[in-house]
């Protein structure tokens, strides 16, 4: 059974958590039991607005659908994709 890297920073272990499957790992994790506190950060967001071909909109609101996330959402994640990939030196992280 390996084990998980050990990583200096959490922005490196949430790197290697995002590109790696953790399958192989899970019976060497042990349950925590007091639990962690979450604190989550809202950013700031603009509303735009984008026309698309009702089909394009209706297979979005479909993959949403079976993904079980809200499409707006879905967009987002594709967009944010699309700029890792083509432009990751102008996302502020």
């Amino acid at each position: 059974m390996p084990e998980l890297p050990k990583f200096k920073t959490d922005a490196e272990a949430a790197d290697w958590y995002a590109s790696h499957d953790t399958a192989p790992y899970m019976d060497g994790l042990t349950e925590e039991r007091d639990g962690a506190a979450v604190v989550r950060t809202h950013q700031r967001k603009k509303p735009v607005g984008l026309r698309l071909r009702p089909d394009y909109l209706d297979a979005i609101k479909r993959v949403a659908e079976r993904k079980g996330i809200p499409y707006q959402t879905l967009v987002q994640m594709w967009l944010v994709e699309g700029l890792q990939r083509e432009a990751p030196e102008l996302l502020v992280r």
